[in-house]
């Protein structure tokens, strides 16, 4: 089981000479508001509805806090608006014959997973591009120019997010982050599905235009939770590969195909542990729960 809760830090003082920082920190205001259960105080979760005991929070804090591990693991482009106006020159000027410029953000290097312990906990994004099979019918080459631009851009995305490819899908592709930090990861995949977005936006698809190539839309699904590797493995053929099993994988895929052009949506297993400045840009969205086998499954779209 993973959960989440948010607080405020704030500096108080540091000492350079023992590398020692001291912070006071709170829940966060935004998230949480206190509450009186049995003459007790409570911290009331506005977004997912469930209390804690004030009592219980100082525990945990005292528990964890000591001993545990921060992991920051930003990515390692600062703003998305940003990027994708320097994106939208390089691949203005590539598409007019000019060199490939490769992004001065240091994108982290396509990987394989590790399963070392049999069961890792992943998150998935699957994303689309919607109405492509009559964009490849109507111009096929001036599609698979503007395909290769989306694909090459946006994979180049997962790695600023400290991401992999898992499979290209003909029309898109499946990307998965793998992080020690789950709080950080669950975030970074919410930003990286809005970062598809503003690289479509603000850099494939001016520059696509300008070109005179078809215009691009996308829409992206994105969930989590366990995943296990395992290997196909056909005697007759000699046919081997490796698979990534995840119900939280089928998700994101089911999730992407009913969002609507240029839409991220996430599922509630995502939307429970990624931080309040994500929480307060969900809208929940109707969504058909048999399709992913759990019956009244929560989906939120993300502005």
């Amino acid at each position: 089981m993973r959960a989440r809760f948010d607080f405020e830090i704030e500096p108080i003082r540091s000492d350079e000479a023992t590398q020692m920082v001291t912070v006071r920190i709170q829940p966060n205001r935004r998230r949480y508001s206190i509450i009186e259960v049995n003459g007790e105080r409570h911290y009331l979760d506005k977004f997912l509805r469930t209390i804690v005991s004030e009592e219980a929070v100082k525990e945990m804090a005292v528990a964890k806090f000591g001993d545990l591990p921060l992991i920051y693991n930003p990515p390692s482009i600062e703003s998305a608006s940003q990027y994708a106006s320097v994106r939208q020159g390089a691949i203005a000027a590539e598409l007019r014959g000019e060199s490939y410029v490769v992004p001065t953000e240091k994108a982290r290097p396509q990987s394989q997973l590790s399963f070392a312990g049999g069961t890792r906990f992943l998150t998935f994004l699957s994303v689309d591009i919607c109405g492509s099979s009559g964009l490849r019918r109507r111009d096929p080459e001036g599609f698979e120019r503007a395909y290769g631009i989306f694909l090459r851009e946006l994979a180049t995305s997962v790695g600023h997010f400290h991401g992999a490819i898992l499979k290209t899908t003909g029309d898109g592709f499946i990307a998965t982050i793998d992080s020690e930090g789950y709080t950080t990861q669950c975030d970074n995949t919410v930003d990286l599905g809005l970062t598809f977005l503003a690289v479509m936006r603000g850099s494939v698809n001016p520059a696509l235009e300008a070109a005179g190539l078809p215009l691009l839309t996308i829409r992206v699904g994105a969930d989590c939770g366990a995943a296990r590797l395992r290997k196909i493995i056909v005697p007759a053929t000699g046919f081997e590969a490796p698979e990534v099993a995840s119900d939280a994988l089928n998700r994101a895929v089911k999730i992407e195909q009913t969002a609507a052009a240029n839409e991220l949506r996430i599922g509630r297993g995502l939307y429970e542990l990624v931080h309040v400045q994500w929480l307060e840009r969900c809208e929940e969205v109707e969504f058909d729960g048999a399709e992913v086998g759990i019956e009244g499954y929560q989906v939120y779209k993300v502005e």
